[in-house]
């Protein structure tokens, strides 16, 4: 497997990320997922409690706001381009600090909507710009390991964050106030500490004239389209079986409570142990055939699931946490193919608007699977299994499709395509 950073042909790469900047680098990504796990478990109650609006209407909110803020995405990706990846992680911390403030301050439907809008656009920002960073602080041949540790940051930050905050956080509105303002700090100290991680290697710039005229831009870069589409699907299934499998489990297959909290544990323990380690293991292949036997080896929580209720309580189990872990080596390896596809498909000075333009992707997917899963879990809840494993194969078709990226060298001009 290739990447964005220039090719180390001294010898292998070390399993743990190295450089200039890793440590500040980690340690962001590490505050920043706190936060997010911090807050994610309560979100609804949150934004319900403070806006004093009804669970309904803030839920209504929450869609719209998310897709409204895609379209101007286009603009994020031009500015990261344009001045840099870090400055925007920078502003979308600083952007999240004065909504949390905002919601925290003001009550009703318009502040709620006007702040939901702008967190919406500084966590798609930050998306777009956080793997920019760390391919571009990356040392020679190791774009792989610093984008594995911003895996390995997010799922042991959001684990961390998510228990801390059930532990402290009561059902209130004064726990919620807590919630906001401890937030806000979390961000306000995220945006502080980017100030002491490098700016990374600079690239040509963008040209003036923007995303529309070049064949270069994202829509036009046929082997990006496919990976950001597989992506997409896959994307859709991870959030699909993170809702519904609870559900499932409980209601339609009368499990026990602790066995949803067991599945999880293998997930999150697989995640947080293996991500690096298999990086460096998956740099030896193709990434469009990783991302593609990723992609399938989800069908096996699939499976586990269709055959559960045919089978005793205790092989109930045993057959879920196989295809739970079976399925999470699966999102170890999409995880990491689909970011170097993603990042190393597009010409690099163009990268900001790519990895922006795929925000619509992974908006799309995170606005479809709550619909996709209520939907089906109330009418045909065996069905949702083979809708996933059918998107789950699509997407491994268009994975394989994707060419091999080829190797950057330190003779190849910065701005050419991959």
């Amino acid at each position: 497997m290739t990447s964005t950073a220039v090719k180390d042909v001294s010898g292998p790469a070390p399993v743990l990320p190295r450089g200039p900047g890793v440590v500040w680098f980690g340690l962001t990504e590490l505050v920043k997922a706190l936060g997010t796990g911090f807050f994610y478990p309560f979100s609804l109650l949150f934004f319900t409690e403070l806006s004093g609006e009804s669970l309904r209407s803030v839920g209504l909110v929450l869609t719209v706001t998310a897709l409204a803020v895609l379209p101007g995405l286009f603009a994020v990706g031009r500015l990261v381009d344009r001045i840099g990846p870090k400055p925007v992680l920078i502003a979308a911390a600083l952007l999240r600090v004065a909504c949390f403030a905002g919601i925290a301050s003001f009550r009703g439907l318009v502040p709620l909507v006007v702040c939901t809008l702008l967190l919406a656009l500084g966590n798609r920002a930050e998306q777009a710009a956080s793997p920019l960073l760390a391919i571009r602080l990356a040392p020679q041949g190791q774009s792989g390991q610093w984008l594995a540790l911003t895996r390995v940051a997010f799922n042991a930050g959001i684990g961390a964050g998510a228990l801390l905050a059930s532990l402290f956080i009561v059902d209130t509105a004064s726990g919620f106030m807590v919630l906001g303002i401890v937030n806000a700090a979390g961000f306000a100290l995220t945006a502080l500490l980017y100030l002491r991680v490098p700016p990374g290697r600079p690239t040509e710039p963008a040209p003036r004239r923007g995303l529309g005229g070049t064949a270069a831009t994202p829509w036009r870069n046929l082997p990006f389209l496919r990976a950001a589409g597989a992506n997409a699907l896959l994307l859709t299934a991870a959030l699909a079986v993170e809702s519904a499998l609870p559900v499932f489990v409980l209601r339609e297959l009368r499990m026990p409570s602790w066995t949803v909290g067991v599945l999880f544990a293998v997930n999150t323990m697989l995640l947080t142990v293996l991500q690096l380690p298999l990086s460096r293991v998956l740099e030896r292949f193709r990434p469009g055939l990783v991302l593609a036997v990723g992609g399938m080896a989800y069908v096996a929580l699939y499976a586990s699931a269709l055959l559960a209720g045919g089978v005793p309580r205790g092989a109930q189990v045993a057959l879920l946490v196989t295809g739970m872990a079976l399925y999470t080596l699966g999102e170890l390896a999409v995880s990491q193919a689909a970011m170097v596809l993603l990042t190393s498909l597009p010409p690099q000075r163009e990268q900001g608007a790519h990895l922006a333009f795929n925000q619509l992707f992974a908006g799309g997917a995170t606005a479809l699977a709550p619909l996709l899963v209520a939907t089906l879990l109330a009418a045909f809840p065996l069905t949702l299994w083979w809708v996933l494993a059918a998107g789950s194969v699509l997407a491994a078709l268009l994975a394989v499709t994707v060419p091999r990226v080829r190797e950057r060298t330190d003779a190849r001009p910065p701005g050419a395509g991959a």
